[in-house]
C-alpha cells in the first residue's frame, strides 16, 4: 500500500515538472518575434523603391529653395541688396535672365551658349555692376557670377564684395549696368548698416539708391 502511494506520488511530481516545462516552452515560442518570409522581404523593397522614385534629386527643379527662388522671380525687375558689416560692403544683384538676355532656359545653341557667358563675363569684372562714392574708399575684392535653371526659369546671382576705407560715408550706389539691359524696368535696392536702412527702386530713368 505505501509502495503504491509513493509511486503514484512520484508519478504526480513528474506531471507537474511536465507541464511547467511546456509552459515555459510555450511563452518562449510567444514571445518570439516571427521571422520574415521571402514575400514580405520583396514587399519591403518595392515599397523603398517606390519611395525613392518620389523624392526628387537635390539640386533640380523640385528643389524646395530652387523653386521658392524662381517662383518670386519677375519678369522685367530685378532685386539689389547692399550691407555693411565693419569695412566690407557686399552687393547682390538677382534678375531673371528673361530680363537680361531674352530667354530663361539652359542654352540650346552656340549663340545662346556665348549669351550666356557674356553675361556673366559683364557682371564680374570688379567693380562693374555699381559706382560707390568716393568718399567711402570702396575698393573691389571678389566677385562671383552664376546662373540658376529651375522650373522653365533662370536668373542670374550676382555677388561683388568691397573693402572700404570710410564704410560709414557710403551716400550713394549707381547701378551702372541698367542703361545695358533695357528688358531690366525696375530693381528693387536695399542697403543696410549699423546706422541705415534705406529702400528705393532703381528705374532706367533713375539708376541711383541715394543712402543721404
Amino acid at each position: 500500500m505505501k509502495a503504491s502511494i509513493i509511486i503514484a506520488g512520484v508519478a504526480l511530481v513528474g506531471l507537474v515538472s511536465l507541464a511547467g516545462c511546456e509552459k515555459t516552452e510555450l511563452a518562449d515560442k510567444e514571445v518570439a518575434a516571427p521571422a520574415a518570409t521571402d514575400e514580405a522581404s520583396e514587399d519591403t523593397e518595392a515599397a523603398d523603391a517606390d519611395m525613392d522614385r518620389t523624392l526628387p534629386p537635390e539640386g533640380t527643379a523640385n528643389d524646395p529653395s530652387q523653386s521658392e527662388r524662381m517662383e518670386a522671380h519677375v519678369h522685367g525687375s530685378g532685386t539689389l541688396a547692399a550691407g555693411v558689416d565693419g569695412d566690407a560692403l557686399t552687393i547682390t544683384f538677382e534678375a531673371p535672365l528673361m530680363s537680361l538676355i531674352g530667354f530663361e532656359h539652359e542654352a540650346e545653341t552656340d549663340e545662346q551658349t556665348e549669351a550666356i557667358n557674356a553675361l556673366k563675363d559683364a557682371f564680374t569684372v570688379p567693380g562693374g555692376m555699381v559706382e560707390i562714392n568716393r568718399e567711402s574708399g570702396c575698393l573691389p575684392l571678389m566677385t562671383t557670377t552664376e546662373t540658376h535653371f529651375a522650373n522653365g526659369h533662370a536668373d542670374l546671382d550676382v555677388e561683388h564684395v568691397y573693402t572700404c576705407e570710410n564704410a560709414d560715408e557710403i551716400s550713394r550706389i549707381d547701378f551702372i549696368k541698367m542703361a545695358d539691359y533695357p528688358g531690366l524696368e525696375t530693381i528693387d535696392a536695399v542697403f543696410v548698416s549699423d546706422t541705415d536702412q534705406v529702400a528705393g527702386e532703381l528705374t532706367q530713368s533713375n539708376s541711383v539708391l541715394e543712402l543721404r
